[in-house]
């Protein structure tokens, strides 16, 4: 039998993936989820994380800094 990941299955991402999402490195994503701009889970069980990323926080981080459309004239 395999082993199943540590990881939660739906609602989470790589930090690559985000960053990919989002237009930014991994390392990026990784500062963003230090800063505490971005919810996420570290399945890592040493003393390097291991993190995921909630698909949510990067679909709010990416709607909190939208661009609001001008009316034109």
């Amino acid at each position: 039998m395999t082993p199943s990941s540590a990881a939660p299955v739906s609602g989470y991402i790589t930090p690559g993936e985000a960053g990919a999402r989002i237009g930014a490195t991994s390392n990026y994503i990784r500062e963003l989820i230090r800063a505490g701009h971005l919810d996420a889970i570290d399945i890592g069980k040493g003393s390097r994380p291991r993190f995921r990323v909630t698909a949510a926080s990067v679909d709010q981080f990416l709607a909190d800094r939208a661009v609001p459309k001008q009316a034109t004239s």
